[in-house]
């Protein structure tokens, strides 16, 4: 089979075309997401997120545990053969069968353990998901290295898609908690038969190329167990020790705090992979290359964090209605918890393209060690509350080690990842001065459609004040290549065109 593989020369503009492909299919996915969301909040109850926020916490240990980032593995291979493709198969096969027997042996005890029975066939429907994420074609990643990212795009829109229709339709119909876990389970399922069609590959159940793997495979299965255990830690405890209904909002702040990094974080990982592999033997281009695009996802979620903190009560009010506003606090400050993580969010792509995953390892098992005890006693002594205030802490600390790591790696100084983002900070205390002055207080505005114009006039007023204070800065430090080069350049072939009709 032929390995794919891009010529560096062009590389700078291709990865910023799959970056903006790939936040482009997460965006329309999120949005899609959200629409489900925002039906799903309406027909059921805080209670039914809170039941099926627990299964998911153990659905998504289980399947960190039993995780193979073999798809990153594959990319930072020079060659690939059949054999790599067979291999991968093959021990993604083994994963989903271990991962649904796991599931089903543990779903008894652990609807003893919450006391709530409705938890043992929810866990076993869920195990589905996982299962069929894991089958996808393998030569599905020859297009992300080919840097064609459409195919990525059209999987994950198609999958939601189906998810929304029924999960939607269900809850219509039932105004059950089980519309959460088909939307759930149809998704992955829907991308599966997707990728096959793409992709289409008959494999051959085969572990020759194992040792190529191997190396990836120990310490970030570690590492993605230490990660899961650590983000569904607090869903786990907090369902001991706090009610259905509490949990519900809890987690429904945690899900809508955690968009936007899953909108700019997670799918540029593959495209910043490539690019930081196709540069690696260039220390001061790798270093570059690594400031931009970290400065390029402060600049994109910096803004959407302090917008969605400072109007977290209007926005839960406008998208689900009263009954969700007791998560508005916990909302406002997860926001802050997770701002920390934009400064370092290239720092997996890096470690990996160099080789050095233990490095990933390290920091979560980090993060592990910091954010146990400060979420257990936290939970213990102030139920969300403390949850929240473990989370706080543990971001700011976590992004000052991993800061440390970056600098280990490529000689990055912690104040220049610091005050590399110095524009976008700037940029978005001007945006946040702009805007306090509109703040919606409880109270203000008693219609629904004065609502969305309330809001409505808070976001563009605090989008125009952002990008005139970005492109302003940009222009007086002399126009450096970045973010803001990309858009104007992208600005300029619109006009371009539009002119030319």
């Amino acid at each position: 089979m032929k390995s794919l593989k891009p010529q560096t020369h062009n590389i700078k503009g291709r990865t910023a075309a799959g970056a903006t492909i790939m936040i482009a299919s997460r965006l329309i996915t999120r949005c899609i997401d959200f629409a489900a969301l925002i039906v799903l909040a309406r027909l059921l109850s805080p209670e039914d997120f809170g039941l099926v926020a627990i299964a998911m916490s153990v659905i998504m240990i289980v399947e960190a545990i039993m995780e193979l980032p073999l798809g990153y593995a594959l990319v930072a291979l020079q060659t690939r053969t059949k054999s790599h493709y067979d291999t991968v198969f093959t021990l993604q096969l083994l994963r989903g069968s271990g991962l649904a027997v796991i599931l089903l042996i543990s779903a008894w005890p652990l609807s003893q353990l919450y006391s709530d029975h409705r938890l043992i066939w929810l866990i076993c429907a869920l195990s589905i998901a996982p299962a069929s994420r894991g089958l996808s074609s393998p030569r599905i990643i020859e297009f992300s290295i080919a840097f064609e990212f459409w195919p990525n795009l059209i999987m994950e829109v198609t999958g939601k898609l189906t998810a929304l229709a029924l999960s939607v339709g269900s809850a219509w119909l039932t105004r059950s908690y089980w519309s959460l876990a088909i939307g759930t389970i149809a998704a992955p399922v829907t991308m599966f038969v997707v990728s096959y069609i793409y992709a289409p590959f008959l494999p051959a159940i085969s572990l020759r190329k194992w040792r190529d793997f191997a190396g990836y495979v120990g310490w970030n299965t570690f590492g993605q167990t230490i990660r899961a255990l650590v983000w569904q830690m607090d869903s786990l405890m907090l369902g001991r020790f706090v009610n259905r209904f509490e949990l519900g909002g809890f987690s429904m702040a945690a899900n809508l705090a955690a968009l936007p990094g899953q909108i700019f974080v997670d799918q540029m990982m593959n495209p910043l992979l490539v690019a930081f592999s196709s540069v690696r033997e260039d220390t001061r281009r790798l270093t570059t290359a690594y400031q931009k695009s970290g400065i390029s996802i402060v600049a994109l979620g910096l803004p959407i964090m302090i917008g969605m903190s400072t109007n977290a009560e209007p926005i839960l009010r406008l998208a689900f209605g009263e009954k969700w506003l007791a998560a508005a606090p916990i909302l406002r400050w997860l926001c802050w918890a997770i701002i920390p993580s934009f400064f370092t969010a290239p720092f997996a792509a890096l470690a990996i393209s160099l080789e050095r995953p233990r490095l990933i390892t390290r920091l979560v098992a980090s993060e592990f060690l910091v954010r146990l005890p400060l979420m257990f006693f936290g939970i213990l002594y102030y139920g969300i509350a403390g949850a929240v205030a473990a989370r706080l802490v543990t971001g700011f600390a976590i992004a000052g080690y991993a800061m440390l790591s970056v600098r280990e790696l490529i000689g990055l100084r912690v104040r220049d990842q610091l005050l590399g983002a110095w524009r976008p900070m700037t940029s978005v205390a001007i945006m946040a001065a702009t805007i306090a002055p509109l703040e919606i207080s409880p109270g203000d505005v008693s219609g629904y459609y004065q609502l969305i114009l309330r809001l409505a006039i808070i976001v563009g007023v605090g989008a125009a004040a952002y990008a005139s204070s970005m492109f302003l800065l940009w222009r007086l430090v002399g126009r450096p290549d970045g973010l803001e080069s990309h858009i104007a350049r992208l600005l300029a072939v619109g006009v371009r065109r539009v002119r030319r009709v």
